[in-house]
């Protein structure tokens, strides 16, 4: 059997525009679009009531001329920093049809001004150049989030709360800048006019010293009953985070559904390569359907969900890093709670683990049930029972360390015996097979991965070349 496993590299393969900073720049391009600006009460509603608001007041314009806001193809990609890419794009597929409608511009500039992640993914542009870097900021972010948390939680009155972030005449602050300015993408805090103590007596704990001015202070709305006297609710700061991701995620499939999925090609592309062998089952990483849609309908799982069908797809961290996330149940910025929570197809090779584990027990019975005589005769046709025999070829999957579980499924296959398992890892550029093996290294160890490559049962090819031929008819 013939798997295929891809992931980003095989669409940008095709041209496909699914790179983080492709995403980002039409982002940037939609937000800078002159519409005539936005309200400067954005804070007073939530995106659902905008976004309702926005659906109205174009039915209301209904058979009007509308408003030239619509952005086409070099429009949206008017900020790309990979312009050669975007060139082989326009080479090969069509793309004049691709168009975000006036009333789709500016719902999303909405929602990118709005979105506490989008802007500080914005503003860590230089920062995050891949999804794998993408993954790493958020985890970043909910290392500090659930560090500061808990020092927030222990804090017993508003006046302490206060003093946390503004210091006093005998402290500093107890969060530095750099923090502090982290936290405000997601609007933690808020700046005040208010009076203060500075200081109190040490006899009788009475004020001593205030001031009056603007100072930062907790945001009542991640309180419990939005009143301050009654506490900071983590919950409500958490849950905030994960509904604004969410957004973020919709943002994005919003970026697929309308360009990604509608760029038609230009040409027939044809996978040419000795080593190539046309799967008969996909493991997919990425969201959408390249391989069934321009070379043939084959059966596909997708490992972190879709845009196909539906919208199911999992943007989150591998796992919580910091205890203090476990806490707080942050469990719904995980991969492994998007995947069950969106019905993903997360198993992975699990036939494959089945089969191996009924053959370990056949085979331990065997050796504890039958004599020696008997099993010389036997044990070859027994052991010939275990073959998967499998053909798998990765394509455009970085083999990260956030991805370590399916890693770990899938070069367990040969384990205790040589079950016909052989993989082929292929890659862009001498620097990627180099990152490729670093991956696997960290992962499954030198000797682990380097019992498969003597046995030749791991081995790494350069791409697949992509031939485009004659234009379609």
């Amino acid at each position: 059997m013939n798997i295929l496993i891809v992931g980003n590299g095989f669409d940008l393969s095709h041209y496909l525009p699914t790179k983080y900073d492709h995403f980002m720049d039409v982002m940037s391009a939609i937000e800078g679009k002159n519409t005539g600006g936005l309200p400067k009460n954005l804070e007073e509603m939530k995106i659902d009531e905008w976004l309702n608001l926005i659906d109205k007041t174009f039915q209301k314009r209904e058979g009007m001329e509308q408003p030239p806001h619509q952005m086409n193809f070099d429009e949206l990609f008017s900020k790309t920093r990979d312009p050669n890419f975007i060139e082989k794009t326009k080479e090969f597929y069509l793309t004049d049809s691709i168009l975000f409608s006036a009333q789709d511009v500016i719902k999303a500039q909405y929602r990118l001004s709005l979105n506490c992640w989008y802007q500080y993914f914005k503003n860590h542009v230089e920062e995050i150049k891949t999804w794998i870097d993408f993954e790493q900021k958020i985890e970043n972010v909910l290392t500090l989030v659930g560090k500061k948390i808990q020092e927030i939680e222990n804090i017993e009155t508003e006046e302490e709360i206060i003093n946390y972030f503004n210091g006093t005449d005998n402290s500093k602050p107890k969060i530095n800048n750099k923090n502090l300015n982290t936290l405000n993408f997601f609007h933690l805090t808020v700046k005040e006019h208010m009076s203060r103590v500075l200081s109190r007596d040490l006899r009788t704990g009475k004020p001593f010293k205030t001031t009056t001015g603007i100072f930062i202070n907790i945001h009542k709305k991640f309180c419990n009953g939005a009143n301050r006297s009654n506490g900071f609710s983590p919950s409500y700061f958490i849950d905030y985070l994960a509904e604004q991701l969410e957004d973020f995620i919709q943002l994005f499939n919003l970026y697929l559904e309308t360009i990604i999925k509608n760029l038609k090609e230009k040409n027939q592309f044809i996978i040419k390569s000795e080593s190539w062998l046309d799967p008969d089952k996909i493991y997919s990483f990425n969201y959408t359907n390249t391989y069934q849609r321009i070379h043939k309908n084959v059966e596909v799982d997708y490992l972190h969900g879709s845009s196909v069908e539906k919208q199911n797809i999992v943007l989150g961290v591998s796992d919580l890093s910091d205890e203090s996330l476990e806490k707080i149940k942050a469990y719904g910025f995980t991969k492994y709670h998007q995947k069950l929570f969106k019905d993903t197809d997360y198993l992975f090779l699990d036939v494959f683990k089945i089969r191996i584990s009924e053959h370990r027990r056949k085979m331990e019975s065997f050796e504890r049930e039958y004599d020696e005589r008997y099993k010389k005769g036997v044990r070859s046709s027994i052991e010939m029972e275990g073959l998967l025999n499998l053909k798998i070829t990765i394509w455009g999957h970085s083999l990260d360390y956030s991805d370590k579980d399916y890693i770990l499924d899938l070069f367990s296959l040969n384990d205790d015996i040589d079950r016909n398992v052989r993989v082929t890892v292929y890659y862009f550029d001498k620097l990627a097979k180099f990152i490729l093996l670093n991956n696997l290294l960290a992962i499954l160890g030198k000797d682990k991965v380097e019992h498969w490559m003597k046995n030749k049962w791991l081995q790494f090819k350069p791409n697949p070349e992509i031939k485009f031929t004659e234009a379609i008819l």
